[in-house]
């Protein structure tokens, strides 16, 4: 009979790893959600290029503000 080496043991992991752990799924999300925001801005400033004159510009701007409003009002019931 043999007894196994106790580096083959697996070990819990320990607090300090968990938060680890943790932080670097949050680092991810926040970085993600900074990129969304980024394409999202560049989106709309493209949008908003686009027009043609000054009356199509005060549309174009009330549109994404109703489309925002709307949104918020969607999440704010969800």
């Amino acid at each position: 009979m043999t007894i196994s080496n106790s580096s083959s043991i697996s070990r819990p992991a320990t607090s300090v790893q968990v938060a680890g752990v943790f932080s670097g799924v949050a680092a991810f999300f926040k970085r993600l959600g900074n990129a969304y925001e980024r394409s999202e801005a560049a989106r709309k400033e493209a949008y908003l290029a686009e027009a043609v004159d000054l009356y199509d510009l005060e549309y174009r701007m009330q549109r994404l503000d109703r489309e925002s409003a709307e949104t918020a009002a969607w999440i704010k019931g969800f």
